[in-house]
């Protein structure tokens, strides 16, 4: 048992109950230990001492000196990621207006993965991804090397899936998401925007014309991809069809 299952079980045998399995299943690819605090209740004890709550108060904290809100790590499940066959998304006023796995609590991002753009370049790596090499984090290429794998198995039945694979629009960029203070995943070394001429954005709707979901990316690329622990953009209402990032946590059972 680890040391924080262990002080979850003590904690829980005290009287604070169990802590929440979405919660105890983050220790596996993340930084920090299961921590119980009274006036916070539980939640994760960061490397650098920040503890950060398992679901935000009502006394303010969980909002940002401007106002908007800061997701918990309950939010980061919030909506569900459904892996599996591609669906429509219903990007009309009457569709749901959420983007399962958007939600990203950076205090624990830049912990696992790096504070600051020279601790996360510090830790990038190598993948080779169809004839070039690319930078990603250490802690995610291996992934990223067997979502290669399985591609290349794929191609051997669907070789039309390679340009979809070639020319890809990169990995590591330390930068914000557009419009936002928010760091974008690719800030951390995490994710990869295949063959942006192949793909569809949200943005790239004109003005005055109303949001519809586009799409064409290949089953067997998305399939390769979710196997591996990466959740898929083109499952988004803001569709990105080229962008895939490392959330595990996302389509592991262990964390449902």
């Amino acid at each position: 048992m680890t040391a924080a299952l262990l002080l979850a079980t003590l904690l829980a045998q005290a009287g604070a109950g169990a802590p929440p399995r979405g919660l105890t299943c983050l220790t596996r690819w993340y930084d920090g230990e299961v921590q119980h605090q009274p006036d916070a209740g539980w939640g994760l004890t960061l490397s650098n001492g920040v503890f950060v709550p398992w679901t935000s108060r009502t006394d303010g904290v969980g909002v940002d000196p401007e106002g908007e809100a800061i997701p918990s790590l309950a939010d980061i499940y919030e909506p569900p990621y459904a892996a599996g066959p591609i669906v429509p998304v219903d990007t009309s006023d009457a569709g749901s207006p959420v983007d399962p796995g958007r939600a990203r609590v950076e205090e624990l991002f830049r912990a696992t993965y790096g504070a600051s753009r020279d601790a996360v370049q510090a830790r990038l790596t190598k993948v080779r991804f169809f004839g070039l090499r690319y930078p990603f984090h250490e802690r995610a290429a291996p992934a990223l090397e067997r979502v290669v794998a399985r591609l290349q198995e794929a191609l051997k039945h669907e070789p039309k899936l390679l340009p979809f694979l070639r020319e890809i629009g990169g990995t590591w960029h330390w930068r914000t998401i557009k419009r936002s203070r928010a760091l974008s995943s690719h800030a951390f070394g995490i994710a990869i925007d295949i063959n942006v001429e192949r793909s569809n954005y949200w943005r790239w709707t004109y003005r005055g014309q109303p949001m519809v979901w586009k799409n064409r990316v290949p089953q067997a690329v998305v399939d390769a991809f979710e196997a591996e622990g990466f959740i898929w953009g083109g499952r988004w209402k803001h569709y990105d069809t080229m962008h895939f990032e490392y959330r595990p946590e996302l389509l592991s059972p262990d964390c449902r």
